[in-house]
């Protein structure tokens, strides 16, 4: 009887086993070794786990939302920073640092391995860091896009990336939204004046790219943002991303996937209060049709003063662009001339013009199809205190508004 029951022992627990291998395969995702981090492409991932993305209900679930972005860094080798943000930029934390992602296999098999075995790690990873509590209160965005952009500095030369999976509803610092109702376009201006000012502007934003995604979409319990205050928001993140000189901005207020609040979050674990977001009621800009994405050139680094011919730099430019977009969902794209103040009305108006021309021309050569191409002088300036106190001009200002933006529209989905 005894060896009877030694024997059932045994067989059941050698079953359970044979479950939790089918179940939870071996995954070895200690960071590779004999693989660069530096001057390689570098992407650095960070997960909002603030109050306002975990209140009770249904929350955003960050962790589908950033999918099929890892999968992309995966096919693309690069070296991927995962990590969480909540109201102070001291409490960045990175749940894995500088994860190479490059297969070093000369077989197509197990190179397509590799991939699968970094993809799923990168996956755990993601797991972990929505799991994680947020350690102070308040939701600190622009010293998150500091963190997260310098942290990608390895990447020297190469593409640098910053990925932000928020509700974009920040509430301390320079971009404080729960200060007073949120909404005018005025509040726009005045934080893209000011907030270059201060201590906490993120400027290793510069020539990085900018993801934003799940912005306007908090977790339940939190206020109902209208169209107006979507597209208000994207303007406004838009905005500061263009003013810090960033590569390029895709601020996503598209739907993201949700989950039940308390799946994701400790066992419990409450989140600290963050000050709640209130909008104007009807305010807000019309609603976009599209979602967009906007890579942002400084004119310096496509033309000499007074001038609207491309040298070498800005070609080389403009074809990485152009190899990065050549995409099937691309709807429209369409190339914006902008100029400073200080010539001119008239003149302004023109040199956006044929600047805007000149880049157009350049991307059709290039196989991009152009929709269009306008110049729109001085009449959007990124930064309106193109003077100093003393009267004389500010240089930094004046470079921000001396640009070409190449919007791309794509279908979702």
């Amino acid at each position: 009887m005894r060896a009877a029951r030694i024997m059932l022992v045994l067989a059941v627990v050698a079953a359970l086993g044979v479950t939790a291998a089918c179940s939870e395969p071996e995954l070895d995702c200690s960071r590779p070794t004999d693989r660069p981090v530096g001057g390689v492409r570098n992407v650095a991932v960070l997960l909002d786990v603030t109050g306002s993305t975990r209140s009770t209900g249904v929350a955003p679930d960050y962790v589908a939302a950033v999918e099929s972005l890892l999968k992309d860094a995966v096919d693309d080798g690069e070296v991927v920073s995962v990590g969480t943000f909540d109201g102070s930029a001291s409490t960045v934390e990175w749940t894995v640092d500088s994860f190479p992602t490059a297969t070093t296999a000369n077989q197509p098999s197990n190179q397509r391995k590799q991939q699968a075995t970094a993809t799923a790690c990168l996956s755990r990873f993601v797991r972990q860091a929505a799991t994680a509590p947020a350690r102070t209160s308040g939701t600190d965005l622009l010293g998150a896009l500091g963190v997260a952009a310098a942290h990608t500095a390895t990447g020297g030369q190469a593409r640098r990336t910053v990925v932000l999976a928020t509700d974009g509803l920040s509430t301390t610092g320079c971009a404080d939204l729960s200060r007073t109702p949120a909404g005018r376009m005025t509040f726009i201006d005045t934080a893209a004046t000011e907030c270059p000012q201060r201590r906490d502007w993120p400027a290793a934003l510069a020539n990085t790219h900018l993801t934003m995604i799940g912005v306007g979409r908090p977790a339940n319990g939190q206020p109902i943002l209208e169209t107006g205050h979507l597209a208000w928001l994207r303007q406004y993140w838009e905005r500061l991303c263009l003013v810090a000189g960033a590569a390029s901005c895709n601020i996503s207020t598209a739907p993201v996937p949700t989950r039940s609040a308390g799946s994701a979050a400790p066992a419990g674990a409450e989140a600290p209060d963050d000050p709640v977001v209130h909008f104007k009621p009807g305010a807000g800009p019309p609603a976009e049709p599209v979602q967009t994405v906007t890579f942002n050139i400084p004119s310096a680094a496509l033309f000499a003063t007074d001038s609207d011919e491309i040298g070498p730099a800005g070609r080389n430019r403009l074809a990485e662009i152009a190899e990065e977009n050549k995409l099937p969902k691309a709807t429209h794209l369409e190339v914006v001339g902008h100029t400073d103040s200080r010539d001119d009305a008239d003149y302004n108006q023109d040199l956006s013009e044929r600047r805007a021309a000149a880049v157009g021309r350049i991307l059709r050569e290039l196989g991009v199809p152009v929709s269009k191409t306008r110049g729109r002088g001085e009449e959007v300036r990124l930064c309106l205190a193109e003077r100093l106190p003393g009267g004389g001009w500010d240089d930094a200002c004046l470079q921000r508004n001396r640009r070409v933006e190449i919007v791309i529209s794509k279908q979702s989905g």
